[in-house]
């Protein structure tokens, strides 16, 4: 999402300066990356150490991950003082938003439907769960950027079958210091997930509606999007809507939901407070929401928006054919079947011939990954 991001200001002649980490961040090889610091501990305390003694200023500060966010969220009087413009956001709101279970709370008071979930963080949690959930169940991290501390990016969620896995599963995560959620898992395909973006005005109103449709995802069921397409859907803006004025969120939004087939409405999955992974998608359905995000910190006029293409499509080759044997092994996918879905125009996430860095370094670990392995 970075790298998208950075493409987007760097067309408009803005400087961009990331940090990250070097060993794997494909955006140090793009073109459109002025400068790229390699934290070593990439924390928030060291981020916002390089803010105040290194980094260019003033500038706009635009978060692509969820520690970025937070960092934001406990300092923007700080940063404001540095001379940085962070943002928009209201950080009460952002910080929910970093926290499941105050998102599925909120959504609850705001009227949008969500799964059912219970917190578990004592015994008496632990029976709750049992006993209004059942099993199959899954067991989400409360805080995703405290997870990822530990554990990949592919690893979101762990399934559970059992009361005595559920009990394992919960001691190995309370052994690492990470609070979970255990919710019902909703029935239905991988292609049952839509999504909402927005960007919300000081007034809390919208300034676009995309809405995006997933076709598939890796790992299967549980995972990061390999196959989605912009979509417009109506109730899917509408419910998405519902809930960013509901919990009064303000600036960049994304919201996602599946529809459960039990009653045909659509439930909510999780909120994205910044960019996302989709984030090239919006931007090559027609909307580019790093300039408008840009453009109103910086005080420029902010970019048309006069809606989105249908049918755009994007594809990441390398974890959609894990996806395919995933799916092709479950029954659910034939090889023919996912071959003529791809007949169409592709975007992906990182390939673009103006700025082949990041996507030749990327190709380049994964080759390094599987002749070490």
């Amino acid at each position: 999402m970075a790298v998208s991001v950075a493409r987007s200001l760097g067309r408009m002649g803005v400087a961009v300066h990331a940090v990250g980490d070097a060993a794997w961040d494909p955006i140090q090889a793009s073109r459109h990356c002025s400068s790229f610091v390699d934290l070593g501990a990439d924390t928030i305390e060291a981020r916002l150490d390089w803010l105040e003694q290194r980094a260019p200023r003033p500038a706009v500060l635009l978060p692509c991950d969820d520690d970025g966010l937070e960092l934001v969220a406990l300092h923007r009087p700080r940063l404001l003082e540095f001379g940085y413009r962070p943002v928009e956001a209201n950080d009460d709101v952002l910080l929910a938003m970093l926290d499941k279970h105050r998102t599925y709370e909120l959504a609850r008071l705001a009227g949008v439907p969500s799964p059912r979930t219970v917190t578990v963080r004592e015994e008496a949690d632990v029976e709750r769960a049992v006993a209004e959930i059942g099993f199959p169940c899954a067991l989400k991290p409360l805080h995703s950027h405290l997870f990822a501390q530990h554990f990949s990016a592919r690893t979101k969620v762990w399934e559970v079958c059992t009361e005595a896995e559920l009990r394992e599963t919960l001691g190995r995560m309370v052994a690492l210091g990470l609070e979970m959620l255990a919710t019902e898992i909703l029935p239905g395909g991988d292609d049952s997930f839509f999504s909402y973006y927005s960007y919300l005005d000081e007034h809390g109103e919208p300034l676009f509606h995309f809405t995006k449709w997933k076709l598939r995802q890796y790992p299967v069921r549980f995972g990061l999007a390999t196959y989605h397409a912009s979509r417009w859907d109506e109730e899917t803006a509408q419910v998405g809507l519902r809930f960013f004025r509901g919990v009064g969120l303000r600036g960049i939004g994304n919201v996602e939901f599946k529809r459960d087939p039990r009653d045909g409405v659509l439930k909510l999955i999780e909120c994205n407070h910044r960019f996302t992974a989709a984030n090239e998608l919006v931007r090559a359905a027609g909307i580019d929401v790093a300039r408008l995000a840009y453009c109103r910190l910086a005080g420029l006029p902010p970019p048309r928006l006069d809606g989105f293409r249908d049918g755009v499509y994007l594809w990441n080759p390398v974890e959609d054919v894990r996806a395919l044997l995933d799916y092709r092994r479950r029954g659910d996918l034939t090889v023919a079947a996912w071959a003529r879905s791809l007949l169409r125009p592709q975007r992906f996430p990182l390939l673009d011939l103006r700025d082949p860095g990041p996507s030749l370094r990327n190709w380049s670990r994964l080759a390094r990954r599987a002749f070490s392995a």
